[in-house]
């Protein structure tokens, strides 16, 4: 099977990338609205002429949510590794598990490095840009008012089904969408077109965190987008940050769950957040740096015993 992009320089790769990702989400978003009318009547444009009210509508911006992660994302990333690879599968290898020990502590991983990132989010939020923009920031500002009201609305259902399909369109569909565009495509390029491999990792997390459009989240999605592209690097399993980011994201719903349902005393918004607690961050810190290097030990063990059985 012929690979139109195999082979070609990594910009011409990336600019290809991109011209698919819009045709994706033209085309899926097409298709995806049409099925919408199809599937839900009148009722499917009608819900969103009253916004924030009742069931129907924030069904309907779920759907329209996985509508755009199918189509920015997944879509244009698979047929982009059929495109550059001729097997898409093999291209990200997806075929390519990983070990035990090293995703039990990419669990871990994630975990510990909660209250950093909390942290990093109460000094990202005392953030100001400068009076000359202040017309941005006010803009950003109520993006971030209504992304997270948005947010609200839709983990603010107790019901387990209403928490699995969160858990599906919040962490499984971005986990794999997103880890297969910023580290399976754009971080893989970046590195066979720079050197060293450490400027590829940080510009790819810095458009990870900017891509998000919250500008009182950069610093900490930043953290992510550096620990996430430090576990592909390491591990040369593309699994490895899917499992991770699946474990970041799914934290929050399944905590905001339990909190919405009763079980749960502590407001997720706190959630790992030791600030106020100087022993406790410290102590935290030094866990998380612990668990960074035990993963980086496994991790090139786990790629070295792979490449010597290949």
């Amino acid at each position: 099977m012929q690979s139109p992009l195999k082979g070609k320089h990594p910009a011409i790769q990336l600019i290809s990338f991109v011209g698919l990702s819009l045709a994706g989400v033209i085309a899926v978003m097409f298709i995806g609205m049409l099925a919408g009318v199809f599937i839900w009547g009148p009722a499917f444009t009608d819900s969103f002429l009253v916004a924030g009210k009742g069931e129907d509508y924030i069904l309907h911006m779920k759907y329209l949510q996985i509508l755009s992660h199918l189509g920015m994302f997944i879509v244009p990333a698979f047929v982009f590794g059929w495109l550059a690879g001729g097997n898409a599968i093999r291209y990200f290898s997806l075929n390519k598990g990983m070990s035990v020990p090293v995703f039990l502590v990419s669990i871990a991983l994630i975990f510990l490095s909660q209250p950093l990132i909390n942290l990093l989010a109460e000094w990202n939020s005392t953030l100001s840009l400068p009076e000359s923009l202040s017309g941005i920031e006010s803009w950003m500002k109520e993006s971030e008012e209504q992304a997270t009201a948005l947010t609200g609305l839709f983990m603010k259902d107790s019901r387990w089904s209403s928490m699995f399909f969160n858990l599906l369109m919040m962490a499984v569909i971005p986990a794999l969408g997103e880890e297969l565009v910023f580290r399976g495509v754009l971080q893989r390029l970046l590195i066979k077109w720079m050197r060293p491999a450490w400027i590829s990792i940080l510009f790819t997390a810095i458009i990870f965190s900017a891509f998000h459009m919250q500008f009182y989240g950069f610093l900490p999605r930043l953290i992510l987008g550096l620990i996430l592209g430090y576990a592909y690097y390491a591990s040369g399993r593309l699994w490895v940050p899917i499992v991770i980011h699946f474990v970041n994201n799914g934290m929050v719903v399944v905590v905001t769950w339990l909190y919405e349902l009763g079980f749960n005393q502590m407001n997720p918004d706190t959630f790992g957040n030791f600030n106020d607690n100087p022993l406790f961050l410290i102590i935290s810190l030094f866990l998380f740096t612990a668990s960074l290097v035990i993963f980086a030990k496994l991790a090139k063990k786990h790629r070295y015993e792979q490449s010597a059985a290949i």
